[in-house]
């Protein structure tokens, strides 16, 4: 049992030490998907279960009837992924090995025989640490809404024969692949198809070769942790100063008249704000007539001003151009006590009718977020609604977000 508790450790160590260099590598620049922040340690983890059927391929496969080599399989794993293309888990897999096999192995049944072999039957289980690689957000960007995704995995790990205990023990190779349907934001559907890599000698028989259990399992995977997906990270722009608003100041005597010069400057301009302020007190319909104009054009903005800004097919976020438009609009709106409506639209003819509407609804919340949180718009005066519009014509004009 000592040795047991001794792998299993060395084995999380591995596991948790290549996740923790991972992370390091990939924090500074995320790519290719470096608009995301990697996290903390505890964002972004997961717990998975699965059950299916297994298969022994040994050197005795064809004997017996195909059906004698099958059995159950159940899968059980934790892991974490440190960036959207990288993560790692442990896993505890395994449960009974069916087939065929020698007489002087110990995992036989004497009194069962077919084709010159006994029938063969043992339990067991595999623990291993793997490297998990998601294909899709590598090649194709990270998408926390993408449907499916491909995620082959390699490790290393401990597999032991239960039998009155541990019986017989052996390291293992294990490779595979994870296909996962994205269920909601906490919850996949996963196809896991597995491979074992191992001496024959763990079932008793002495040939120098190795056996593959080989397995295919479905299951749930629920994400947990401080954050469960990767958050959209935010490049602050450092101003640009025109080498015309350097000053270049040679000593000291300069900066001392330049600050003079300032106050004075300063000083007449108090005196005339205040001598303004004196004159428009004094001038009451003046002030009448300048917050009537101010009123028509409140009115003549308010009825004029609305906006469309579009988006590419299958995003929720505002490209450079369409970005600039909202902001535009947002300075024109700021100081109106109007209320508007933000409605969020995506093209019914591209893609399933719930894709559809949850980035229609999504649309609309980006401007409704970017207008009350970037640009210091009232959260009173916006509200929200979505809708999946079907359109003969251009569909590109339908991916949008319009506020009126």
């Amino acid at each position: 049992m000592e040795m047991i508790k001794k792998i299993i450790i060395a084995s999380l160590c591995l596991l948790f030490s290549f996740g923790a260099i991972a992370q390091t590598s990939e924090k500074q620049e995320l790519r290719p998907t470096k608009d995301y922040k990697v996290g903390s340690f505890s964002d972004n983890w997961f717990f998975s279960v699965g059950v299916g059927v297994q298969t022994y391929l040994s050197e005795n496969y064809t004997a017996g009837s195909i059906v004698d080599h099958f059995s159950p399989a159940v899968d059980i794993s934790v892991g974490k992924w440190f960036t959207p293309v990288m993560g790692v888990r442990a896993q505890l897999s395994g449960l009974n090995a069916r087939g065929y096999n020698l007489g002087t192995t110990p995992y036989i049944d004497l009194n069962d025989m077919e084709d010159g072999l006994y029938r063969m039957n043992f339990n067991y289980i595999n623990f291993h640490a793997d490297f998990l690689f998601n294909l899709h957000s590598q090649f194709f960007r990270y998408n926390k809404e993408r449907a499916y995704e491909l995620i082959p995995f390699v490790g290393m790990g401990w597999l032991a024969v239960l039998n009155d205990g541990i019986a017989d023990q052996e390291f293992a190779a294990n490779a595979g692949l994870i296909n996962r349907f994205r269920i909601n934001d906490k919850l996949d559907f996963d196809i896991e198809l597995k491979a074992i890599v191992m001496r024959s000698a763990v079932d008793g028989n002495s040939a120098k070769r190795i056996n593959v259990p080989a397995s295919a399992t479905i299951g749930l995977t629920y994400a947990f942790g401080s954050d469960t997906e990767f958050r959209s990270n935010e490049i602050s722009q450092t101003p640009i100063i025109e080498k015309n608003q350097v000053v270049a100041v040679d000593n000291q005597e300069e900066i001392d008249h330049l600050k003079k010069s300032l106050a004075e400057q300063q000083r007449l301009a108090d005196n005339a704000n205040k001598t303004l302020v004196q004159e428009k007190l004094l001038t009451g319909q003046l002030q009448k007539e300048v917050d009537e104009f101010k009123k028509q054009k409140e009115d003549q903005i308010s009825c004029k001003v609305g906006l469309k800004v579009f988006f590419k097919i299958g995003t929720t976020r505002l490209d450079e151009l369409n970005e600039s438009n909202l902001e535009y609009f947002a300075n024109n709106i700021k100081n109106l006590n109007k209320k508007y409506v933000i409605y969020g639209y995506a093209d019914s003819n591209t893609g399933k009718k719930t894709v559809n509407e949850k980035l229609a609804i999504h649309r609309a919340e980006y401007v409704y977020k970017q207008l009350t949180e970037k640009y210091g718009i009232s959260k009173d005066l916006l509200s929200i609604k979505s809708d999946v519009v079907s359109t003969d014509g251009n569909p590109k004009l339908v991916r949008m977000a319009e506020v009126k």
